[in-house]
């Protein structure tokens, strides 16, 4: 029997770690707990009487199960994936927030399509379709006093439609949050990053999204304002 010797083995042992490290490194991400944020968007609260509005779940297929939310690039070409579970629900979890904050009674619906005949003490049927919902970060090699260097851009896109009672389209648009760090220099002054991580990033957007349906001027004149 031939033996093989031991630095053969122990070369092959390291290069089959360092192989696994890369594949793990390949396919590593991170979860991200997402969250809206009241009053992000200024004028979105307090603006309408009240009136019940039917709210049904998110469609699309990013409402549902884990998706891919994004990446995060390191310097040194590393890459993470940024994944969220039941976007659609979060993102009704908003818009129902942010339709209670405008002043109006949201009726969260519990099946996934809107009935020809609404509950009789509904006035309107919010439905909205989630098609984006992401979040990019990017690390420089520079350093500051602050830390790694680094830019990140988040978006949430949905298309809404509000109908009355007898079906009548009142209003049908989409709507984009979005959120850049840092933000743009004005003039010379340069501003440091808000927020650093993905998550809190993609909150931000997403709660833009919810309150900037607030105060579309076509969403609005839907309603009788306060």
């Amino acid at each position: 029997m031939r033996l093989i010797p031991d630095i053969v083995v122990n070369a092959t042992r390291a290069t089959v770690m360092v192989a696994l490290m890369v594949i793990t490194g390949c396919r590593s991400e991170v979860s991200l707990h997402i969250h809206y944020i009241p009053g992000i968007v200024p004028g979105s609260e307090n603006i309408f009487r009240a009136a019940k509005i039917a709210v049904f779940p998110a469609t699309g297929a990013l409402a549902s199960g884990k998706i891919d939310a994004g990446k995060t690039y390191a310097a040194d070409g590393g890459v993470k994936t940024a994944t969220v579970t039941n976007a659609g629900k979060i993102f009704t979890l908003a818009i129902v927030s942010a339709l209670a904050g405008a002043g109006l009674e949201p009726l969260p619906a519990e099946s996934e399509s809107p009935d020809s005949t609404p509950p009789e003490d509904v006035d309107f049927i919010l439905t909205y379709e989630l098609e984006q919902f992401d979040v990019v970060k990017r690390f420089g090699s520079s350093q500051t006093v602050h830390g790694q260097y680094f830019t990140m851009h988040a978006a949430v896109r949905a298309k809404f439609v509000l109908k009355n009672r007898r079906g009548k389209v009142l209003y049908s648009g989409e709507i984009v949050g979005i959120e850049d760090e840092p933000p743009a220099p004005s003039g010379n002054e340069v501003f440091l990053p808000l927020e650093a991580e993905p998550g809190e990033s993609l909150s931000v957007a997403m709660s833009r999204t919810a309150g900037l349906l607030m105060i579309d001027p076509k969403f609005r004149i839907a309603f009788v304002a306060r």
